[in-house]
């Protein structure tokens, strides 16, 4: 499962490339879309490292929230429930000499 981010410019959720490099081998932000990082590296301003983590951390509780909230969805698997053993007869329930007591 892919992290989503949030861009802090425009408010718009979008998917930043595998490994967080474009194709064109520039790094991707984990802060802006990349519209907004182009306006923002065209008027010089710099990506925050605080507000990196921030945005970092945010993309994974939002995943992990998505993650419980599909496990709550599935249903709950019912318990294996083999026999661990044989079955057991009757006559294997009884101790020996237990019939014998009872008739005398």
């Amino acid at each position: 499962m892919r992290l989503v981010f949030v861009c802090q410019a425009c408010a718009g959720r979008y998917l930043p490339p595998d490994g967080l490099v474009h194709p064109d081998g520039t790094r991707a932000s984990t802060v802006w879309c990349a519209p907004c990082q182009a306006a923002a590296a065209a008027r010089g301003i710099l990506e925050s490292p605080e507000l990196a983590a921030v945005a970092m951390l945010l993309a994974v509780r939002a995943m992990r929230t998505a993650l419980g909230a599909r496990a709550q969805r599935e249903p709950a698997r019912r318990p294996d429930r083999r026999p661990s053993g044989p079955a057991r007869t009757r006559r294997g329930q009884l101790r020996p000499g237990g019939a014998r007591s009872r008739l005398g």
